[in-house]
């Protein structure tokens, strides 16, 4: 059930509710005031007739006249407008001998009716007895009859029920439509997050006019741009890091090539000199050759080792590789001031992931630093802090800027590294205030 029915049947249900406690209000005040109209009306009745009655009783004349035309001293039927009340005239026989209301006239009393006098409590008769001489010649009996008063508060109030069913309709039309037009930028919303679900990263919202779901939209086309920017990077960073690979590849095909090549020609040509040499001297000669070659060889493979993975961290731990790797860089870095501070608390770095992300990302600094800085002091501070591994590293050189920062694999590397093993990566520099890496890592 979509929102605007759900309004719609709350609605309804509240004003049935309200509708039936006020009916039963209605009710009861109906009842009430049928009740004292009509003992009202019924007062007044008695005493006109309780006057007529003292004036009959005051003069016999009517009496034969009476007993010869079989007729009433009352003439009730001229009382015929009387509605709330029936009066009727018995003689001593309890025979009927007037009434206002005659048997051909009486009107059908509908269902309502009949139920509000049933809820309504009975109201007792009024009977006079009419004595001549001392004998009882007839009894007059007055019935309230509220029939005709409920039949007029029911027309009333149906009359309202009329007018608040009409008030009911418009009430929840308007509601309907103006939820209608409220939520009709729902649609824009999933069409929007249909399209992104397509693959259709340019889907933005317009701005909307509610100020709820016109926040919606600025997050929404926020979160868009986020998700536009934050999956172009990374198809950036996979083109990088392929061509990166295919680059280390042609790299370890040259040096493979161009050096371990050579000098397996180099030591293939001596060692053919060592077969046919004539005299031990010039065996001797081919034997050295081939022990240069072989330790050139040697280096050659530990430089191509080292740069596919560092060796120290396999067999001394973090905290020493890192310092070698400093140590290195410094010898070759000698105009560049360096303040190293290593905890001792690495050696507690099992996760060889962590390691090498932390190894590889000092590395990528000292090469930029290399490249682009030009500082002239630099810090290196790798500590260990509340279950995380905490590295900072600062220069004083020219800096950037980091909304412009250079499209290169190293810093996107860098922070690739670090939200993948969920930690934390910032980088802050500016234009000649050099920069500043802060990276932490849980343990």
């Amino acid at each position: 059930m979509n929102l605007k029915l759900r309004l719609n049947l709350i609605i309804t249900l509240l004003l049935a509710l309200v509708l039936f406690f006020a009916a039963l209000l209605m009710i009861h005040n109906a009842r009430n005031d049928v009740r004292a109209e009509v003992e009202s009306t019924a007062m007044l009745a008695m005493h006109l007739l309780d006057a007529e009655i003292l004036h009959y009783t005051s003069d016999f004349g009517w009496l034969r006249n009476d007993e010869k035309n079989q007729s009433s001293i009352f003439r009730l039927q001229s009382l015929e407008n009387v509605r709330h009340l029936r009066i009727e005239f018995f003689d001593a026989y309890g025979r009927l001998r007037d009434s206002n209301i005659q048997p051909d006239k009486e009107e059908g009393v509908s269902w309502l009716v009949r139920t509000m006098g049933f809820i309504s409590p009975a109201m007792p008769e009024i009977r006079r007895k009419i004595f001549v001489n001392g004998r009882m010649i007839g009894e007059l009996v007055v019935t309230p009859d509220p029939s005709y008063e409920i039949a007029e508060v029911l027309d009333d109030i149906f009359g309202l029920l009329v007018l608040v069913a009409i008030f009911f309709v418009v009430v929840n039309a308007v509601v309907y439509w103006a939820v209608g037009r409220a939520m009709r930028p729902v649609d824009s919303v999933l069409s929007a997050l249909n399209e992104l679900e397509q693959g259709n990263l340019k889907a933005r919202l317009p701005e909307f006019e509610l100020p709820e779901l016109s926040g919606i939209s600025r997050k929404f086309n926020a979160m868009a741009e986020t998700l536009e920017k934050s999956i172009h990077s990374n198809h950036k960073l996979t083109q990088q890091m392929i061509r990166l690979q295919e680059d280390e590849r042609k790299n370890l095909a040259r040096d493979l090539h161009d050096e371990i090549g050579q000098y397996l020609t180099a030591a293939h040509v001596d060692a053919s000199a060592i077969l046919n040499a004539k005299s031990i001297e010039g065996a001797k000669e081919s034997a050295k050759a081939i022990s240069v070659v072989a330790r050139q060889m040697m280096d050659i493979v530990h430089d191509m080792l080292q740069r596919l993975r560092p060796s120290g961290l396999d067999e001394f731990g973090l905290a020493v590789a890192l310092t070698d790797l400093i140590d290195t860089w410094r010898q070759r870095n000698r105009a560049i001031e360096v303040d190293v501070a290593i905890s001792e608390g690495l050696e507690s770095v099992q996760d060889e992931t962590m390691a090498i992300a932390i190894y590889r990302i000092v590395q990528e600094c000292l090469t930029n630093i290399t490249r682009h800085a030009h500082a002239k002091k630099i810090a290196i501070h790798v500590q260990s802090e509340n279950s995380a591994i905490v590295l900072r590293i600062d220069d004083d050189g020219q800096g950037f800027n980091v909304g412009q920062a250079p499209s290169g694999f190293g810093l996107a590397g860098m922070r690739e590294r670090v939200e993948g093993l969920g930690g934390k990566f910032e980088l802050d520099s500016a234009l000649a205030a050099g920069t500043r890496i802060y990276v932490k890592l849980p343990m």
